[in-house]
C-alpha cells in the first residue's frame, strides 16, 4: 500500500478521497483528544452534573461558632430625627455588635478568599434566585447580606408607608441610588445586578434617613456564610483542597483574631465536616472598650 502511495504521488495524482477520509480522522481524533483533555483537567469528584445528588459526600463543610467573651455594652440607641411620624415610634438601636443571650457573635462574615476554587455542576440550582433586602420598620432587614452575583440577582424592597432611598458604591463596579415610593403602591421594589466580586463587604445606607445602615458581599462563588444570633456558621459544598479564607466584621473589617492574623486563614477542606470549633472574641478585638 506504501509503494502503491508512492508511485500514485509520484505520477502527480492525488488521491482526493484518501487524503479526505484521513483529514477527517484527524478532525475527529483531535476532538476526541480535546474532550479527554478537559476531563482530566477537572477534578474527578466533579465531573459528574448529578455530583450533588451521588457524590455530596465527596465534599467538605466548614462550620464554626463565635463567642464573644464578657459582658456585650448596651446597644446604643440611634438619633431618629427624619420622618418621625412613622420611624420615632420603633426602638432603633446600633447594629454593629450583636451578640445573642448565648454570647454568640452574629454578623461575622466568612468568606473564601483562594481563586480558582472548582463549583460543583448543579450548586447553584441549590442557591434562591434572589437575596432580599427590606426597608422594614425604618432600618434595613437583614442588616448583613451576601450574594453569589453570577447566579443570584439583588432584590430591594420597600415594606414603610414612607419613600425609602437605598445606595451603595461597589468598587469597580456600578453605584446605586435607588429610590423607593411609600407602600403599599407601586415603585415600591427594585432589583439590581453585580457585575464584580469585591474582597470585603459593601456598605448601603439611606440617604433620607442617616440611621440606616446594612452591608453586602457580592461574590463570584457560593463559599461565604455570615454568623448567626447563635454565632454558628456553615459554608457547604467545599472542594477538597487547602483554601483560604477571610474574617471580616463591620467595626474593624478585617477581623484579626489570635491564630487569624488580618482576619485570615488557611484550612486543608477534608470531605465531611471541617469544625473551627468555638472562636473566643474578645472585646478588644471588636474595639470595646
Amino acid at each position: 500500500m506504501r509503494n502503491e502511495l508512492r508511485q500514485t504521488r509520484s505520477k502527480g495524482v492525488h488521491p482526493a478521497g484518501h487524503f479526505i477520509s484521513r483529514s477527517r480522522h484527524r478532525r475527529e481524533f483531535l476532538k476526541k483528544l480535546a474532550a479527554l483533555g478537559t476531563l482530566l483537567s477537572v477534578p474527578r469528584p466533579l465531573v459528574s452534573s448529578t455530583l450533588l445528588g451521588e457524590g455530596a459526600g465527596q465534599l467538605g463543610e466548614l462550620t464554626g461558632r463565635f463567642i464573644y467573651v464578657g459582658t456585650p455594652p448596651e446597644r446604643k440607641k440611634l438619633k431618629v430625627d427624619k420622618d418621625v411620624d412613622c420611624c420615632g415610634k420603633y426602638d432603633i438601636r446600633d447594629e454593629s455588635l450583636m451578640v445573642g443571650p448565648d454570647g454568640g457573635l452574629a454578623n461575622v462574615y466568612v468568606y473564601l478568599r483562594s481563586r480558582g476554587v472548582p463549583i460543583p455542576p448543579g450548586l447553584a440550582e441549590k442557591f434562591p434566585k434572589r437575596v432580599t433586602l427590606d426597608n422594614r420598620d425604618c432600618i434595613f432587614k437583614p442588616h448583613c447580606l451576601a450574594i453569589w452575583y453570577t447566579v443570584q440577582e439583588f432584590y430591594i424592597v420597600n415594606s414603610d408607608p414612607i419613600a425609602q432611598n437605598v445606595a451603595f458604591t461597589p468598587l469597580g463596579d456600578l453605584p446605586a441610588n435607588i429610590i423607593l415610593a411609600p407602600a403599599p403602591g407601586e415603585k415600591t421594589d427594585a432589583t439590581w445586578r453585580f457585575h464584580r466580586s469585591q474582597t470585603e463587604p459593601v456598605h448601603i445606607v439611606c440617604n433620607y434617613h442617616p440611621w440606616e445602615s446594612a452591608y453586602i458581599l457580592p461574590r463570584d462563588n457560593p463559599y461565604f456564610a455570615i454568623s448567626g444570633s447563635d454565632g454558628t456558621f456553615h459554608i457547604p459544598y467545599l472542594p477538597p483542597g487547602e483554601w483560604e479564607f477571610q474574617l471580616w466584621q463591620e467595626r474593624v473589617r478585617q477581623f484579626e483574631l489570635p491564630g487569624y492574623p488580618r482576619g485570615r486563614f488557611t484550612v486543608t477542606i477534608k470531605p465531611g465536616l471541617n469544625d473551627l470549633g468555638t472562636i473566643r472574641v474578645s472585646p478588644a478585638s471588636l474595639r470595646v472598650t
